[in-house]
């Protein structure tokens, strides 16, 4: 399976970060596209994390609503800020899932702050859950405890509310998200799930920013234009994971990097089609101003040392 560590009884898989993966012939685009966007920058945060500069990711959640847009979408439920609780996380999955239909896609993009929580059942080897940094109905992320949205309970509302007929993707740009769909729960092989994970780095890392979005979602969105150019209709999930890489790679700042990795269970990636094709020409939003040069990308790096001497260049927070 090329870079990829495969478990052909069950379909499980973990791609190697950051490492081209086995791809094949283009698919057919078949089934709806539902779609839920949520992102946070914290501005209505009145705690700790209120205290220092919003995050970027405005420029991403609206990267992503354009994208879904352009692709025609037959759901696209976004969450913004205050809307991003628990209870409405977990709300918006159900009642997207209702709409999702055999041979649908379901898919759940991310952008805000992740971190890992002390594991609450045992599940976990290393004895962290991966978390999704969500907003207590206050607008604050504390207490972490009762607000942040663990992987245990984000995976098992999705096998609840979503058919196991459909095709599952997540697509997540915070610290900490390598596992986040915690494909070892016995629940996603028993059911029959066929769900696949790309997150902007490992477990163990943070997912930068850059002023403009998250490095991963820029990364994600040019390889959308450039697979339209050069694939057409109906490349596969390995592709647009291949190409994400090779787009962080071209793109990158060298004081900061995180490995995109692909996690999924039931499918490999080379056998689902990439369900976010825009029927148009598409344009990322990361290319409409002039190309950075080598040189532009040092002196913006410059900057962001100056200011922030002791940090990592506009980083995604992790709490802890």
């Amino acid at each position: 399976m090329g870079n990829t560590i495969p478990c052909c009884e069950t379909k499980r898989f973990i791609g190697v970060p950051n490492e081209e993966i086995e791809t094949a012939d283009a698919g057919d685009l078949k089934g709806k596209v539902h779609i839920i966007i949520a992102g946070i920058d914290y501005t209505c945060d009145r705690s700790w994390r209120g205290k220092v500069p919003p995050l970027d990711t405005r420029v991403a959640f609206e990267m992503f609503v354009d994208l879904a847009k352009k692709c025609d979408c037959a759901t696209i439920k976004t969450l913004w800020n205050q809307e991003c609780t628990k209870k409405d996380f977990l709300e918006a999955i159900e009642e997207v899932g209702e709409d999702v239909e055999e041979g649908d896609f379901f898919v759940v993009y991310y952008t805000g702050h992740g971190d890992l929580l002390a594991d609450d059942n045992g599940d976990e080897e290393d004895g962290f859950d991966s978390a999704m940094c969500l907003l207590g109905p206050d607008g604050n992320v504390e207490p972490r405890s009762e607000v942040w949205l663990r992987d245990d309970d984000f995976a098992e509302a999705i096998m609840e509310h979503v058919t196991s007929g459909a095709k599952i993707i997540t697509v997540m740009d915070c610290c900490h998200a390598g596992t986040i769909m915690d494909f070892d729960s016995p629940r996603w092989v028993d059911e029959g799930f066929n769900a696949i994970s790309i997150t902007g780095c490992a477990d163990k890392e943070t997912s930068a920013g850059t002023s403009k979005g998250g490095q991963f979602s820029r990364a994600l969105s040019r390889a959308t234009q450039d697979l339209q150019k050069s694939n057409g209709v109906g490349y596969m999930a390995s592709d647009l994971y291949n190409r994400t890489v090779q787009c962080y790679q071209e793109h990158k700042m060298s004081s900061h990097t995180q490995h995109i990795t692909i996690h999924g269970v039931g499918v490999y990636p080379h056998e689902m089609v990439w369900p976010l094709q825009p029927k148009a020409t598409y344009i990322s939003p990361a290319n409409t101003k002039a190309l950075r040069t080598a040189a532009t990308v040092a002196s913006f790096e410059a900057r962001t040392a100056a200011l922030h001497p002791a940090q990592e260049p506009v980083a995604h927070y992790h709490a802890r």
